[in-house]
């Protein structure tokens, strides 16, 4: 019986690779085109149903993880999985825009509901398993993988869309019906916990508890890391294309950043090995200097290699802050999916705070974008650090 046991676990890891793998849409870069493709519809109507989704899922970021602590991380990702499939039906049979709003909604509620919950379900198995310790280097490995092989879809991109536009989503939908069937085949392990651990408390109860944890200040700093790097990375191809960067050549900044996510997921453990308060002063410096030194390059080469380098190491080094977070801010360990939300939010808070006024310099000049946006988050990181040593052990 306990051989069965470990042998269901076990499968929770390769069956999370899947989990997270089917949630990728890879078919979003064309979503806009085949919108205006539809008849009646105008370029202004895409920033109404793509903001809707971003306002659904914004407020969903926190009660999702709770509700995901209190019914379960497994019936919740079987949920997520069903908003997934239910978004990808609106966008096939999609003739307006209310269909598509319908479909960024419950996209958002996919997205929402595995936020958080994929890996407080991740770190449950492998503290079932014994081998908790091991949780950033093999998410870091599985989201590294599963990047690659979303690049490699994106890239079947073109092919597809010669047949028709729907036929990227058309193909999700088989992507869909495997989580589906993959979420539903998940082994919920058993933990255990202790007196302090306190069964249904309320979710303002646990957001007051972090208070003096540094839980916030740790928050606010990363937040602010992946604020700007979220907010710059859509203007990276017109950026590296205003220095002269040949269009066909735009894609290889994707591919090469999943490439170096790829390696940096696989090396975790080198990365584990420098103490977090020394790892999070290096990358004051790492993050902010290579998008001032990008803006300042002339070679639009060098440039994409720089922003390369950048995006992809910022989320293969991910799971490490992930992995701090629940063995140093964990205050009630039944509500692991509730803090990795809220964790979460406090990035987008910072990045919806920051889109609008970074897109207003962008239009002034890439350059110049760029280039404030790094001086800014230099400043802001330094700020805040003196106030983060206190906390980072």
């Amino acid at each position: 019986m306990i051989n069965l046991v470990q042998k269901k676990l076990k499968a929770n890891i390769w069956k999370y690779f899947l989990n997270n793998l089917t949630n990728r849409r890879s078919y979003l870069p064309i979503l806009s085109i085949y919108f205006l493709s539809l008849p009646n519809t105008v370029a202004h109507q895409i920033g109404i149903y793509t903001g809707i989704g971003w306002l659904v899922g914004f407020l969903l970021e926190i009660p999702s993880g709770y509700l995901s602590d209190i019914i379960g991380h497994k019936k919740t990702l079987v949920l997520a999985k069903f908003s997934m499939l239910f978004s990808s039906l609106f966008f096939v049979f999609s003739n307006s825009i209310l269909f598509f709003i319908l479909g960024s909604i419950f996209m958002a509620f996919g997205f929402a509901f595995t936020s958080g919950t994929d890996g407080a379900f991740l770190h449950n198995t492998l503290v079932s398993l014994k081998r908790e310790k091991d949780y950033a280097n093999i998410k870091g490995k599985i989201s590294a993988k599963v990047s690659l092989i979303s690049a490699g879809m994106i890239l079947l991109l073109p092919i597809l869309t010669k047949i028709s536009l729907t036929m990227p989503i058309k193909a999700y939908l088989i992507f869909d019906i495997i989580g589906i069937v993959v979420a539903f085949s998940l082994f919920s392990p058993t933990v255990e916990y202790s007196a302090k651990d306190e069964k249904g408390e309320k979710l303002l109860s646990q957001l007051k508890r972090f208070k003096g944890t540094g839980f916030y200040t740790t928050s606010l700093f990363l937040g602010i890391i992946g604020a700007f790097i979220l907010v710059i990375s859509p203007f990276k191809e017109l950026f590296v294309e205003s220095l002269g960067l040949p269009i066909v050549y735009i894609g290889s900044i994707m591919a090469l950043s999943r490439l170096i996510w790829f390696i940096v997921g696989h090396n975790l453990s080198i990365i584990k090995k420098i103490q977090i308060k020394k790892l999070l002063f290096y990358e004051i410096f790492f993050f902010s200097g290579l998008i001032i030194i990008s803006s300042q390059s002339k070679n639009p080469y060098l440039a994409g290699i720089l922003i390369a380098i950048m995006i992809g190491y910022y989320f293969g080094r991910s799971p490490i802050f992930d992995e701090y977070y629940l063995n140093n801010f964990l205050i009630n360990k039944r509500y692991k999916a509730t803090m990795l939300s809220t964790k979460q939010l406090i990035s987008k808070l910072l990045s919806s705070g920051l889109v609008l006024a970074t897109g207003i310099v962008m239009t002034i000049s890439f350059n110049l974008g760029f280039l404030i946006s790094g001086i800014s988050m230099l400043i802001m990181l330094l700020i805040i650090y003196p106030f983060l040593k206190k906390y980072i052990k």
